[in-house]
């Protein structure tokens, strides 16, 4: 048994040595071939210069908010709900979807992005869309113009104030592609700064100064107006219902008065005390209508102040400003690089070749 483990032992040194000694052949070949690899290190970090001279900057317009939720809760708008047998439509609609993290999905959904994309803006003085003016930062359309299996491509547009019903399937697929480009490439990050506070930051990178800014703030104004209209839509239902019902009542009121006018009469004679009832009937249903009517707007300004409750605010804290965040390739990290990786390839290059060598020895 001893003797087995004795036999191991020097399998192991002889194998140890073995390799210790392909190792010092390996790093002799190297150092002969120490000025191949100069070349390719020092090729290497010109290439690696030649990278960050020719990269462009890129530029991070940061907005944070906070968001205050305010909700109607009971009241007057609970009460006249229930008093027109809509109670069930009351039990807090959209707050629950539409609340806490959800909002930091709307933000990055395709209905806002795309929005926002389509949304006008003053860029240098030229008032065009947004998705204008990413084609243009990003140069899309002169791979458009080489796309002549696609005629419409070549010439393609987005004119503002264009129905979106009314797009094209070459227009939607590019709106689509631009959209996919921004959430996948993270140009656009939406996180909360702590879990235990409600303060969002939200972050948009671009090679255009000026677009990244106006992407942003239209991003937030687009995604707030859906976000409010949203909570507020069966407040602003119900307010459209009682103010048709006020302008309805008011008519009412106002033909009664008409009508009672044209049975008055100045000097009525006692055997013509009956023909005064239809008038007396008017009087009392214009009192009437006058009254419904009182309560019916009072209903209504019940309405539009629990609305106004209902409606979130969104505290901005930070906004961009120029300048913005920079963010270029250092020379000197670049060339770094670019030297130690053309060094490590031409390393593995010659040792493989050394090794194919050896073995077609072998």
């Amino acid at each position: 048994m001893s003797e087995q483990i004795k036999v191991a032992q020097q399998e192991d040194e002889i194998s140890l040595k073995e390799l210790m000694q392909k190792a010092r052949e390996w790093w002799q070949y190297l150092l002969s071939k120490w000025i191949i690899i100069l070349v390719f290190g020092l090729g290497g970090a010109a290439v690696g210069l030649v990278v960050a001279l020719m990269a462009k900057p890129k530029y991070t317009a940061h907005l944070s908010f906070a968001l205050v939720e305010k909700s109607a809760g009971g009241g007057g708008l609970a009460d006249l709900a229930s008093s027109f047998g809509i109670s069930g439509l009351m039990g807090g609609g959209s707050s629950g979807t539409f609340s806490g993290d959800n909002l930091l999905e709307i933000i990055q959904s395709r209905h806002s992005v795309e929005q926002t994309l389509l949304s006008s803006v003053d860029y240098y003085g030229k008032k065009q869309n947004l998705v204008e003016v990413y084609a243009q930062v990003n140069e899309l359309k002169d791979g458009w113009k080489e796309q002549t299996k696609n005629p419409e491509l070549q010439k393609l547009t987005f004119p503002i104030g264009q129905n979106r019903e009314t797009f094209t399937r070459t227009q939607d697929s590019v709106l689509f592609s631009i959209y996919s480009a921004i959430v996948k490439s993270n140009a656009l990050t939406v996180a909360r700064k702590d879990k235990k506070l409600s303060l969002v930051n939200l972050d948009f990178v671009s090679k255009d100064e000026l677009f990244a800014k106006l992407f942003v703030e239209t991003l937030m104004k687009e995604t707030y107006q859906f976000y409010s209209d949203t909570r507020t839509a069966q407040s602003r239902a119900n307010i459209k219902m009682m103010e048709a019902k006020a302008d309805s009542v008011k008519r009412l009121y106002e033909s009664s008065l008409y009508k009672g006018a044209s049975f008055s009469q100045v000097n009525i004679n006692p055997a013509l005390q009956v023909a005064a009832v239809p008038g007396l009937k008017q009087q009392n249903n214009a009192q009437l209508y006058a009254t419904i009517y009182t309560e019916v707007l009072k209903n209504l300004e019940s309405l539009k102040l629990d609305m106004a409750r209902e409606t979130p605010i969104v505290q901005i804290v930070d906004t961009p400003r120029f300048p913005l965040e920079k963010e270029k390739l250092s020379k000197v990290k670049a060339v770094a690089t670019g030297g130690i990786l053309g060094g490590f390839l031409i390393v593995f290059y010659l040792l493989g070749t050394l090794f194919l060598k050896n073995a077609m020895k072998d």
